[in-house]
């Protein structure tokens, strides 16, 4: 997975802190073909003791972990900024929105609140995640080399674990 990355600057990740988002954000700190920076985001990153401790973690001076909550607008336009600060004119290569929440649910106990919450988190967040960051994507991809569209310009990756799916419930 990593060699996709070799012409990748600047990677945002969210959801970061355990799971799948941990997963890909440690390949890629430890894979051969590491983006430039790798921005990894957190709802509590004091608390992502799995992240924290990780030995890869520590030694790797490209990596940068910034408190994200993807339901609150305030804490994406904040992150937004911080993220802004860390590309400066590179931009934003790669966004890799993966936080995701499942509610655990069924027709007798679910609620309008308890759907509403799945929703915001797995599809809403996302694009408004996407949103704040398009100037930076858009920055990247205008210094990108190459043609066509792809990750040496920019890209928008969507994706979750089984966090996300509502076939299962």
């Amino acid at each position: 997975m990593t060699h996709a990355f070799k012409n990748c600057s600047n990677l945002l990740g969210t959801g970061a802190s355990r799971g799948l988002g941990l997963q890909i954000v440690e390949s890629l700190v430890t894979g051969g073909f590491s983006p430039g920076k790798i921005i990894a985001t957190a709802r509590n990153p004091d608390g992502a003791t799995v992240m924290l401790n990780c030995k890869c973690w520590q030694k790797n001076i490209k990596t940068h972990i910034i408190k994200l909550g993807v339901t609150c607008q305030q804490s994406i336009e904040r992150a937004a900024s911080e993220v802004e600060q860390l590309v400066q004119e590179e931009g934003l290569n790669c966004l890799i929105n993966n936080a995701g929440i499942n509610v655990v649910t069924n027709l007798e106990t679910v609620t309008a609140d308890k759907m509403l919450e799945n929703v915001h988190t797995n599809s809403v967040a996302p694009l408004m995640i996407t949103k704040a960051m398009l100037p930076l994507l858009k920055r990247a991809a205008a210094k990108g080399t190459g043609k066509g569209m792809g990750i040496h310009r920019a890209a928008v990756i969507n994706m979750t674990s089984l966090l996300g799916s509502i076939e299962l419930y």
